[in-house]
């Protein structure tokens, strides 16, 4: 077998595949093609750089445990409607999507159950069940449309209906749909259909990764860090910061695949057989910034230092070398490329800029400072359409700025979108919203007004709301049936409020009885002028008072040692400030030297640091942990704990604020779904709080906190007294006013009396007129 060399191998390489053309086909070939690649033209290199991360198609994969939904979803007989909402990226199209509801159902009861489901307000599958138990599990085809919401809407809708044919009682205690945890939402989209920040920051993973420039940062970079931590995971997403890749260290490259024409550049080359590999040299890190892998780099959002530019010019500077050695024709489409999709990470960032990058095709958003992470709040992401924008200012709160001196906010400008409803038996109307997007000044919410209409049943039934918050129950209405708006209004307690809230309003109607066809549900609306009313929030030193107190101000303190652990202690401080109710995009943060006191100049957060003057109840020694009552009894006193962590609330001086001391030599790792909602000492670990205390109350029962409470519970007790007392004291006034014309009337006659006989006595009469008043 012969072969004819026609390859641009030199000599060395044309005697080595001689060589292997004599042991065998196969390894011919193969050097054959590798010597190709060591020699590609340079037209070739050129476009490969030009194409460099085109065509890169990302794929998601939402449950409903992503999005915080962690036990099964119970729709019960006879009738119940349930709405799923899945994000997917704001007006992006869509691949490949797929929904796979994981569910079963029981029919214990018999009768005729069906199922209904939904997408996007558009029913698509329908099943009549007859088994007593079985398998609901539905795999479904979705439309590819672009959803300007930002999610695909589904609807399950649950029927049961025990007999036609009698008049009976139609409760089935035993017909059910449960849908799973796991049901989820599959899709893929087109990275390069991405142009704007609002966009990459919609389609955003459930496990966004941001990338730091080291394993030590500075004051401003930690500063952004914990900010954009906060956000992520007030948006129902769980972050994973990494730093950012060295010389030397080892990276899993997984199933790399690397176009050939670049692999003529040795950097490329080094990377293109994948799985375990450490870099060896600032070009290698060079090509893994331009491949962007999963798994080893491919960073959703970057925040930007100097460290970070450092090390990102080092690493392409030294890319670009090798690309000119090979062919410097290429060079110009190494450094297009470089402008257009890597250099983000080099040039610094003007203050209050935001920018898109794409590594390797996949969107990078670039911040720097915090007034650029302001501008990623889900107040401010509707905006953000550009791939490159300055933030000069924004209001913390812009409902409120834009209103004056107003204590109301609509609540369609928090996300309360009216909306028509139809009630058959229930169904629920939500709005979320971020707690820094309505207070200010010292304001948080108290009082939430709805205007609402139901029209009438066939029976004239009425229809009950209730209005939850928080999952807390506020208040209750029987609603007129008449189709006109009437106001209903809940006061808001404070215990209640937590950094994202949910108001909730469960619309209930009592099905008609008797013998009648089955109905179809009656309307009920949430009417565009409902809005909250805010209000001076009441300031116990606990953990509800301090969050009325977060919202004028909030300074969080960190020690410097956090900025030498960023990877452990940044999740540790987001989660702390999203728990207590402190707005990332308003805080202020001081990191604190070792050994120096801090001296809070407002409300606080302050982590392992020591304060000036702080007075508070638990005291550490070694792993001892002492914590006394208001009265100073002891309430724990304890040794040997670990990992656990101790929050409080704490004087500084006569500042008052929250601390987190770690108890133990492992910190806990705090879930992001932490939350403090009462008292003002908590003990927790990584599954959250262990033991709460309320060191300011007897009996951990706070005085009431609505002004208006006294009043109206107690209008009977205070009212009748008042009026009563009223109608006395006008009784008396009128009395004493009568008496004085009695007398100004008697001594305006004796006046007139005394005149006549002074009259009588200079007219020489001794005896007066006979008759004074002729």
């Amino acid at each position: 077998m012969r072969f004819q060399l026609t390859s641009h191998c030199d000599d060395t390489a044309h005697e080595r595949l001689r060589t292997l053309c004599r042991t065998g086909f196969a390894a011919a070939i193969a050097l054959a093609a590798l010597c190709d690649v060591a020699h590609a033209a340079p037209g070739d290199l050129a476009s490969a750089f030009a194409q460099l991360g085109a065509g890169r198609v990302e794929s998601r994969s939402v449950s409903l445990a992503d999005l915080g939904v962690h036990d099964p979803l119970v729709l019960r007989a006879p009738d119940a409607v349930q709405e799923l909402y899945f994000p997917v990226p704001v007006g992006l199209p869509i691949a490949n999507a797929a929904l796979q509801l994981d569910a079963n159902y029981l029919r214990g009861n018999g009768g005729r159950t069906t199922f209904v489901l939904s997408l996007d307000g558009s029913p698509v599958q329908a099943r009549n069940l007859t088994d007593a138990q079985g398998d609901g599990s539905v795999n479904l085809g979705v439309d590819d449309a672009p959803r300007p919401s930002g999610f695909v809407r589904v609807g399950l809708q649950w029927s049961s209906v025990l007999n036609d044919t009698y008049c009976t009682d139609q409760t089935a205690i035993g017909n059910l749909w449960r849908v799973a945890p796991t049901t989820r939402l599959t899709y893929q989209f087109d990275t390069s259909a991405i142009h704007d920040v609002r966009t990459a920051w919609s389609a955003l993973p459930a496990k966004p990764v941001i990338i730091i420039s080291s394993a030590k940062l500075d004051a401003n970079a930690y500063d952004v860090a914990w900010r954009l931590e906060a956000l992520l995971m007030r948006g129902g997403a769980t972050p994973v910061t990494q730093v950012m890749p060295a010389v030397g260290d080892t990276v899993d490259l997984g199933s790399l695949s690397v176009p050939g024409a670049l692999q003529a550049v040795p950097a490329f080359g080094a990377l293109a057989a994948g799985g375990q590999h450490k870099i060896a040299s600032p070009a290698e890190l060079g090509a893994l910034i331009a491949l962007a892998p999963p798994g080893a780099f491919a960073p959703n959002v970057v925040v930007a230092d100097e460290t970070l530019r450092a090390h990102a010019n080092e690493a392409l500077d030294a890319l670009r070398a090798q690309v000119t050695a090979v062919s410097a024709d290429a060079a110009g489409a190494f450094d297009a490329w470089r402008a257009r999709a890597a250099g983000l990470l080099a040039a610094p960032l003007t203050k209050g800029e935001v920018q898109l990058a794409r590594l390797g095709g996949l969107p990078a958003v670039v911040v720097g400072d915090s007034l650029g992470v302001s501008a990623l709040s889900r107040t401010w992401t509707p905006i953000d359409v550009a791939n490159r924008f300055i933030v000069h200012e924004v209001a913390a709160s812009p409902n409120l700025s834009a209103g004056g001196d107003s204590d109301q906010v609509a609540l369609s400008l928090i996300g309360g979108t009216p909306r028509t409803l139809n009630v058959l038996t229930s169904a629920a109307w939500e709005a979320n919203f971020d707690l820094a997007a309505v207070s200010g000044n010292g304001k948080i919410p108290r009082r939430v007004v709805l205007d609402l209409a139901a029209a009438p049943s066939a029976d004239r039934n009425g229809q009950t709301a209730s209005i939850f918050f928080n999952g807390v129950l506020i208040g209750a209405h029987l609603l007129d049936t008449d189709g006109r708006a009437q106001r209903v209004s809940a006061d808001i307690p404070a215990y209640a409020l937590a950094s994202v809230n949910t108001l909730r309003v469960l619309f209930q109607r009592q099905p008609a009885g008797g013998c009648r066809p089955r109905e179809e549900g009656y309307p009920a609306a949430v009417l565009p002028t409902s809005y909250l009313v805010l209000g001076e929030g009441p300031l116990p030193e606990d953990f509800a008072g301090m969050v009325a107190r977060y919202s004028r101000e909030a300074n969080v303190l960190v020690p410097d040692a956090y900025l030498a652990d960023p990877l452990a202690t940044l999740p540790r401080v987001a989660r702390l400030a999203n728990a207590a109710g402190i707005a990332p995009t308003r805080a202020a943060t001081q990191v604190v030297s070792h050994g120096q006191a801090a001296q809070p100049a407002g409300p606080f957060l302050a982590l392992d640091v020591v304060l000036d003057k702080e007075d508070g109840h638990a005291s550490f020694s070694d792993q001892r942990l002492t914590l006394k009552g208001r009265g100073g009894a002891t309430l724990v006193d304890m040794t040997g704990l670990s990992k656990i962590g101790l929050i409080e609330v704490v004087r500084s001086g006569s500042t008052p604020g929250i601390v987190w001391r770690s108890v133990g030599a492992t910190p806990p790792v705090l879930p992001a779904s932490l939350q403090l909602l009462s008292g003002d000492v908590a003990i927790v670990d990584d599954t959250g709080v262990l033991k709460q205390f309320d060191t300011q109350y007897a009996g951990g029962v706070p005085p009431v906190d609505d002004q208006r409470a006294w009043l109206t519970r107690h209008w009977a007790g205070w009212g009748i007294p008042t009026i009563a007392i009223v109608v006395l004291l006008l009784l008396l006034l009128a009395a004493a006013m009568a008496r004085n014309r009695a007398r100004a009337r008697s001594a305006a006659a004796a006046a007139a009396a005394a005149a006549a006989k002074v009259e009588a006595q200079e007219s020489g009469d001794p005896h007066g007129p006979a008759n004074p008043q002729g």
